[in-house]
């Protein structure tokens, strides 16, 4: 294992290992002590990474809320508080949903379906812009506080960039502020479909996160919303095996969840 200080390979696996089971190395170069998880997030945190997994894994599945998931996490004899829960979400939320957008980066679709929908934040309606492809795969998503011209360019050119794609159709339910948008943004090689009907694919898809953020006690901030969405969408994607069997997705589950820890530890 390459020294997290010095950048070093010239180092030495030791015999004793920490309190929680992970592997200690010391560095020839600059003969520091190091484990597993040094220079990571998780180093510091007093349980084993696939227990911050779990518990991360039942906030952004399943539709609980932090009290939920430390009463999940008690009856496999694990006390937390929902601090602590919070904690994690929020921390590798972020890592999550931008290692999981990267490895799908130029995976998705050239015609897209758009739209907003309402999110209240602190008593206040904003709106989260969403897109997903023909197939229904995740685009990406976008938090505004307001919906305009300006909110729709912004979210179209992060879409462009985190998608890695210009589409050739775009399917929006003739929103004012989206025509401009699209013309600004990519111009007239990309086609503008105007149709409600033809955008039920994307309505039907907003339940997956309406549903999800019912269950809980409603955001308080801004950014903890937009860590959320975020994660939550992404960890959706991740899982989305459409046109599989129940039992081939029993099959699936255990290897996805593996490479889901993975991109954290």
């Amino acid at each position: 294992m390459d020294c997290p200080h010095c950048q070093t390979k010239n180092t030495k696996k030791l015999l004793k290992s920490t309190l929680l089971g992970y592997k200690k190395y010391r560095c020839r170069h600059c003969e520091t002590q190091f484990n597993e998880r040094t220079g990571t997030k998780l180093n510091f945190i007093e349980y084993p990474t696939a227990v911050v997994m779990m518990a991360v894994h039942y906030y952004y599945r399943f539709k609980v809320s932090l009290d939920d998931v430390v009463e999940l996490m008690a009856m496999r004899g694990l006390y937390l508080s929902h601090q602590t829960v919070h904690n994690w979400v929020q921390t590798f939320g972020v890592e999550l949903g931008i290692k999981l957008q990267s490895k799908r980066k130029g995976k998705g679709g050239c015609k897209w379906h758009v739209d907003a929908t309402y999110v209240r934040i602190k008593g206040h309606w904003c709106y989260l812009y969403r897109a997903i492809d023909k197939q229904g795969n995740l685009i990406d998503v976008y938090l505004s506080e307001v919906r305009d011209q300006e909110a729709a360019e912004n979210f179209f050119a992060q879409a462009e960039n985190t998608s890695g794609i210009t589409p050739t159709q775009v399917t929006t339910d003739k929103e004012p502020a989206l025509y401009p948008a699209i013309d600004t943004i990519f111009g007239e090689a990309t086609k503008h479909r105007d149709s409600r009907f033809m955008n039920n694919l994307l309505e039907q898809d907003h339940r997956g996160i309406k549903s999800r953020y019912k269950v809980m006690k409603g955001f308080k901030s801004f950014f903890s919303t937009l860590v959320f969405c975020t994660a939550f969408e992404e960890i959706r994607q991740f899982f989305r095996m459409k046109h599989k069997t129940r039992a081939e997705r029993r099959r699936i589950v255990p290897s996805k969840i593996q490479k889901l820890n993975a991109l954290i530890s």
